[in-house]
């Protein structure tokens, strides 16, 4: 694997492209061509962080490490309501995206409520001056990690990442997409920690890495693939 700032700032571009197709797609509903374009645009700013990230990895506990760790964490635990109605928007049911926006509304909710009362362990240590645990972007084996209070909770890394794509399937006529992004995220989430044996930290941030090629499949191009046809 070659991870660098380069490959990162590369694919921030082509998910910002992407966002732009998708939402120019005229022969679907604003509804559904916003969802879309937006979970790609969503996991395009994870990208851009990363990119910003990489000189100043390891700079723990004060400045723009510091801050961009906080963005970071703010972005992760609120991806549901980028993922889940666009996860959504291949239903039959009129009112998927609608149902998919309100549950992203409650998990984000129970998310940020881990966060801010710190239910979850580091899995990379570190405390500022008052001893208090924070955020941290530190360097892996491979690619760069993230230190977060509910980064290690298996839970919220469910509702964060690999759970959301298993959700799809509660939507009438959606398996294309909710299959397709339960083997991608399947991969690009745990197959990094079986072969490579990385940390949860580091897996998560690939699997941001990759946020983008799988979110691809809501471009125009790609949704003949995922489109059921309604008996």
């Amino acid at each position: 694997m070659c991870f660098n700032q380069t490959t990162s700032l590369t694919l921030a571009t082509a998910g910002a492209i992407a966002t732009v197709i998708t939402f120019l797609d005229k022969s679907e509903s604003l509804k559904v061509r916003s969802v879309r374009s937006f979970a790609i645009l969503w996991f395009t700013l994870m990208e851009l962080l990363q990119y910003l990230a990489y000189p100043i990895v390891n700079q723990c506990g004060y400045g723009a490490n510091l801050f961009l760790s906080k963005l970071v964490s703010y972005h992760i635990l609120l991806q549901t309501l980028a993922f889940m109605p666009a996860a959504a928007s291949y239903s039959s049911d009129k009112d998927a995206i609608n149902k998919a926006f309100k549950l992203g509304i409650a998990i984000s909710i129970f998310n940020f409520a881990n966060y801010f009362y710190d239910l979850g362990e580091h899995i990379h240590p570190q405390k500022d001056f008052f001893g208090r645990l924070i955020e941290c972007i530190y360097m892996g084996q491979y690619h760069i990690a993230y230190s977060i209070p509910v980064s290690n909770s298996f839970i919220v890394m469910w509702l964060c990442g690999f759970g959301l794509a298993q959700l799809g399937f509660l939507w009438k006529n959606n398996w294309r997409i909710s299959t397709f992004h339960v083997v991608m995220q399947f991969i690009s989430l745990f197959i990094p920690q079986i072969l490579l044996g990385v940390s949860t930290g580091e897996a998560g941030a690939i699997y941001c890495f990759f946020s983008i090629p799988i979110c691809i499949g809501y471009m125009p191009i790609f949704k003949r693939h995922f489109k059921e046809k309604v008996v």
